[in-house]
């Protein structure tokens, strides 16, 4: 596995798991700053792994995009 690969399924471990904290929160009528909190940790995630991604997919390209 590649580092951007293991890069990836790390991030992909870590949206999950904060995704289930949130789900959580929520059921438990946790505050609105709290849930925020949250949804922006979750967004810059996602933003990363959008980052990573892309990155690797322009090296399988050969640099091309």
């Amino acid at each position: 596995m590649t580092t951007s690969q293991a890069a990836v399924v790390r991030l992909i471990s870590e949206i999950q798991a904060e995704t289930l904290e949130l789900d959580n929160l929520r059921r438990h009528g946790a505050g609105a700053p709290e849930l925020e909190a949250k949804e922006r940790v979750l967004e810059r995630l996602r933003w990363r792994l959008a980052v990573i991604a892309r990155r690797a997919a322009q090296g399988d390209l050969g640099g091309a995009g």
